[in-house]
């Protein structure tokens, strides 16, 4: 039996200037998909230029206008992430964000679970395991989200829904969902602190409004990497498609990468009391 046949899909914008790892992205799922819709929102640098850079028939290019007027609960990247989904012709539609990457070990996995539960019309979708790099490519969050849904069916009821994080029916039915034990490796907290300021001061528009990102972010020259403080050594292998990313990085790492990772008991308790307000600093 012929294997099932896999749409990718992904939406970009300012991919050069915040420093992501899209052309990695893009080059990790091209081996697992039939064709790959990324949907290249008009940017200050030359982002659409490197997508064009990168050799493959897979690829389709779809250009789009970003609404920075669209302020409500981060709805615009939802909206452009349907963009790219309704572009999807094939029965199955992957999402890859910019800063995702997929590893070559688990590309098998993820073919051998489309292709036996796609007869099964209970399952809609595939959540995967994450791993959250922090700062820097040595150390990994284990206190950020678990799992997230990333490969559903592409029907036209199931779209992409809050800040393009989750997906679900039109109607607000919840997907079904198999869970796989294949991992997405994510890599969007690991830029350099000014990097990462800009990248969250222009993000956080799609929010609020712009006094209240002024006001936040008033005086602050560089980002905190406060998380890093309950964060792993990384003992595992990147996706080969990183490793030249990784050796050639040339950011300048936060001043506050622990020499020795915290006792579990320590990492709940910073956990805890960030999630309380009881210490600043992001907890999720």
């Amino acid at each position: 039996m012929p294997d099932v046949k896999i749409s990718g899909f992904t939406i970009l914008r300012n991919g050069l200037k915040f420093d992501y790892p899209f052309i990695e992205s893009i080059q990790s799922i091209l081996p697992l998909i039939d064709e790959m819709i990324v949907a290249v929102g008009k940017s200050d640098d030359d982002t659409l230029g490197a997508v064009n850079s990168i050799k493959s028939q897979k690829i389709r290019i779809i250009e789009t206008v970003w609404d920075d007027n669209n302020r409500k609960d981060g709805n615009e990247f939802a909206r452009q992430t349907n963009i790219a989904l309704r572009e999807c012709k094939n029965p199955w539609a992957f999402y890859l964000q910019a800063d995702e990457v997929l590893h070559e070990k688990d590309l098998e996995l993820i073919r051998s679970e489309v292709n036996r539960y796609n007869s099964n019309s209970s399952i809609e979708a595939f959540s995967f395991k994450y791993i959250h790099f922090e700062a820097n490519y040595d150390l990994y969050n284990p206190f950020r989200y678990k799992r997230a849904v990333r490969l559903v069916r592409n029907n036209p009821d199931i779209v992409s829904i809050k800040d393009a994080a989750e997906f679900g029916h039109e109607n607000g039915k919840k997907l079904r969902i198999k869970k796989s034990d294949a991992f997405i490796y994510h890599y969007g907290w690991v830029k350099s602190p000014e990097v990462m300021l800009e990248k969250f001061k222009t993000f956080e528009k799609f929010w609020h409004d712009d006094s209240y990102v002024d006001k936040k972010y008033a005086g602050m020259e560089e980002f905190e990497f406060k998380m890093i403080e309950v964060s792993k050594p990384f003992k595992g292998s990147h996706p080969s498609v990183m490793l030249e990313r990784i050796q050639n990085k040339n950011f300048r790492l936060p001043d506050n990468i622990p020499t020795k990772p915290l006792s579990f008991r320590k990492q709940t308790w910073k956990i805890l009391l960030r999630k309380w307000g009881i210490i600043k600093g992001e907890w999720f």
